[in-house]
């Protein structure tokens, strides 16, 4: 269970105060920021190998649904975030080897982010309902806009760790990718149980989320990356009632495209089926 936030600003002493980036310039500013930052990183990791949701990640100040909504309201979305693809083919071969092997055809799929539709599309092809749900509104009506001739296409708008309108196990499957990295933690927790309520018994879903602290080619804070690792998001799984099936961060012939980036990671994540007779149910 969640605590409450602890107030920074009470524990400041004066000198503490002093020492606030703002009132301090050039050279300086920057010095105490990265000393702030590689303080923060090192608390997070040390949550992150106990699989804590603790202090350190609970007190994270980026990354919010307000910041989110922001942000992507405000995108310039021409490309329909084609520029994130590290290239046609790596795109090609996660929808390959992941999306295809995972989510259900002919089946009811939610994506949480779908921005500009980019794996919206694939996933339209396969699904016999498909519910796209965004912290902004600007992706939705893009992609009311692109799937206007879609029948089967439902948008909801999300409060940023919530799945409104969505009846209880009435999915079964769920996607995302390229949207819990800029998470919140205490968001992703949220919409974990959201997507343990909205899944069949058996459902399973695919999302994609950052792997631990400046691991990757680029520093996370480059990349707006939310804290979060492969450990943590297992054991936030768990307690919503989800069972990691796999974890992967590479796909396609001899693994050659990745998330090396940032070194981000996929979790496949399984509902569980109730248990008949003192046994759980087995999966088709």
């Amino acid at each position: 269970m969640l605590g409450p936030v602890p107030d920074e600003d009470r524990t400041r002493t004066p000198a503490r105060r002093l020492l606030e980036p703002s009132r301090l310039g050039g050279s300086a500013r920057r010095a105490v920021l990265r000393a702030r930052w590689a303080l923060e990183d090192r608390r997070l990791t040390a949550e992150q190998r106990r699989e804590e949701l603790g202090p350190a990640h609970l007190r994270w100040r980026g990354n919010s649904s307000r910041e989110n909504r922001q942000r992507w309201d405000g995108w310039d979305w021409s490309s329909r975030g084609e520029e994130w693809n590290a290239s046609p083919e790596w795109k090609q071969a996660l929808i390959d080897d992941v999306l295809d092997r995972w989510m259900p055809a002919g089946g009811a799929i939610l994506e949480i982010g779908p921005g500009g539709g980019r794996w919206s599309e694939p996933l339209l092809a396969r699904a016999a309902r498909l519910v796209l749900v965004d912290v902004s509104e600007r992706p939705l009506a893009l992609c009311k806009e692109r799937f206007a001739a879609g029948e089967n296409v439902e948008f909801v708008l999300s409060g940023g760790a919530d799945i409104p309108g969505v009846a209880y196990a009435s999915i079964d499957a769920v996607w995302s990718f390229d949207v819990f990295v800029h998470v919140a933690p205490v968001d992703q927790a949220g919409y974990m149980r959201e997507i343990a309520r909205v899944l069949v018994p058996g459902g399973v879903a695919v999302i994609h989320h950052s792997d631990g602290r400046n691991r990757g080619l680029a520093p996370s804070r480059q990349g707006w990356r939310s804290p979060m690792s492969r450990g943590l998001f297992a054991s936030l799984a768990r307690a919503s009632g989800l069972r990691v099936e796999r974890q992967l961060d590479s796909w396609g012939p001899d693994g050659r495209y990745d998330l090396s980036a940032y070194a981000d990671v996929i979790s496949v994540c399984r509902a569980e089926r109730p248990r008949v007779g003192g046994t759980q149910a087995s999966l088709p």
